[in-house]
């Protein structure tokens, strides 16, 4: 399907990265193959919308804009499975004195929505909206486990070397087959792949039909897990799985009833 004008006027931000916060017409440019006239044209509408701003005092460098910041706060402080997610983690940060994670697939890579942390303590966690490999920890896992036939095929296919490097599958069949496995028993536990003195502990949360779950995940050191008992923890966590998805699709059939063009803003989440 073709990309039409505002979706490829869109794909300037993808440009932006920790390793890269400023980017100019060059960069447009070289990166996307445009010509100068096309990339200032872009620039000015993403101006004119808040969503990149012009550095003062540079020649024609340009940082991500106010409305960007703006999008997050509506983000983090309206999503209806973060929101209704956040008792339940709370709850479990407090009974394990672990951190706890709630973390989406986004095509290439993971990203955390919510975390939470034990008292102030240190959390072992890129933070929320900061993206991570997908190859490596118990959250990419347990969603992957989901995808269908296809979406596993695409996944192995597009991510078989590091897969391959960090020790998880030599080949497809392997890979499969894990997978299989971790969707059958419903939750993955990993050891040290992230980080090699942490541990991580994640579950499904299905909340949709025709989406992979998002990951509820709790991290702590090795030495943490040592003295928690795996497998009443396993089941805590996945009752907390099911609870937030009960209510998660009570309030969406509350919102649909109510206010039926509304749905369209949450659809990342019904779709």
């Amino acid at each position: 399907m073709a990309v039409t004008s505002f979706g490829k006027i869109l794909t300037v931000l993808d440009l932006f990265s920790l390793s890269r916060p400023v980017i100019n017409v060059d960069t447009i440019s070289h990166e996307l193959g445009l010509s100068r006239p096309t990339s200032y044209r872009y620039l000015k509408e993403l101006v004119s919308a808040d969503l990149v701003q012009r550095m003062s005092g540079t020649s024609g460098d340009y940082t991500l804009g106010p409305k960007i910041a703006v999008l997050d706060y509506i983000s983090r402080t309206t999503d209806p499975l973060v929101q209704v997610s956040i008792p339940y983690m709370k709850e479990m940060v407090e009974r394990t004195e672990l951190s706890c994670l709630l973390t989406f697939l986004n095509h290439d890579y993971c990203i955390d929505l919510h975390d939470e942390s034990f008292k102030g303590t240190l959390l072992m966690s890129y933070g929320r909206g900061s993206p991570r490999p997908v190859y490596i920890g118990s959250s990419p896992k347990i969603i992957v486990a989901h995808l269908n036939k296809q979406g596993l095929h695409n996944f192995y296919a597009h991510h078989a070397a590091q897969l391959a490097e960090v020790g998880f599958a030599q080949d497809e069949a392997n890979f499969l087959q894990k997978m299989k496995n971790i969707k059958k028993q419903g939750y993955y536990f990993s050891q040290g792949e992230v980080n090699p003195l942490y541990s991580g502990l994640s579950v499904p949360i299905k909340y949709s039909s025709k989406m992979p779950p998002m990951a509820l995940t709790v991290v702590g050191s090795k030495n943490r897990f040592e003295f928690i008992h795996l497998e009443k923890l396993i089941q805590t966590m996945q009752q907390h799985a099911e609870e937030i998805e009960r209510k998660y699709f009570n309030l969406a059939e509350l919102v649909e009833s109510s206010h039926p063009v509304s749905t369209e803003n949450t659809s990342r989440h019904t779709d």
